[in-house]
């Protein structure tokens, strides 16, 4: 397996900052100092989480073969399954970008979860990825044969990197990554499951997006605990 130096997401983030009036204490006519106040401490106000399921409804799509080229045959063959677009038996639809509408929000001190993106038989494991920008990015070829990174953002190219020699373009070969700039969001699993943790109570307009499907929105009610979700796609667009 050869491994890419990792490279960071295009950057959204922001920081703002603040400032107050001094505070006047009892010798300057004002309120009494804090160390003469008994303060109770604050508790963090109950956060809650949403959960639910993405789902395929109606016929199931017939399953796509992607066509090679010579340059890759011997290790891949004549042609690969897409899996940009997989379904479950029960049409859970798994890669499906889910987030709420958020405050920008500095991410923590340090690099954060590393978000890895695999070359393997020929294909981008996974398709579908979710991360936070500036975040790292870190590129893995796990197949026995040379490929090419080629990344585009907002119609211009951010990088061309061979790993480790240019090869023929594969142009069958594609994945996404969609970057935001708070913490809250997650790609559905293989069942087409997702959950939302840590979000302050209130109304929110949750969305699920998928690039071959297109997005879907509802608004919901967090409550403290679990409030569920689910979405459903019909068809591809």
């Amino acid at each position: 397996m050869r491994e890419f130096l990792r490279l960071a997401l295009p950057a959204l983030l922001g920081a703002a900052l603040g400032c107050s009036r001094p505070v006047r204490t009892a010798q300057d006519g004002g309120r009494p100092s804090l160390a003469s106040e008994r303060r109770e401490p604050r508790a963090d106000p109950p956060e809650g989480s949403i959960e639910g399921r993405v789902l395929w409804v109606g016929p199931r799509p017939a399953p796509a073969r992607l066509a090679t080229n010579a340059s890759v045959q011997r290790v891949c063959g004549p042609s690969v399954a897409d899996n940009a677009l997989q379904l479950d038996g029960q049409g859970g639809v798994a890669d499906v970008v889910v987030w709420v509408d958020a405050k920008a929000a500095p991410a923590p001190a340090g690099e954060g979860q590393v978000v890895v993106l695999d070359q393997v038989g020929c294909l981008y494991q996974p398709p579908i990825l979710a991360a936070r920008a500036g975040g790292p990015l870190r590129l893995r070829n796990s197949d026995p044969l040379t490929h090419t990174v080629h990344a585009v953002g907002l119609g211009r190219s951010l990088f061309n990197v061979a790993m480790p020699l240019q090869n023929a373009e594969l142009t069958w070969m594609v994945a996404v990554v969609r970057t935001f700039d708070h913490p809250h969001f997650t790609t559905s699993g293989a069942d087409g499951r997702f959950r939302l943790p840590g979000l302050a109570r209130g109304a929110t307009d949750v969305h699920a997006w998928h690039p071959r499907l297109g997005e879907v929105s509802a608004r919901v009610q967090v409550t403290e605990g679990v409030t569920g979700a689910d979405f459903t796609f019909g068809g591809t667009r």
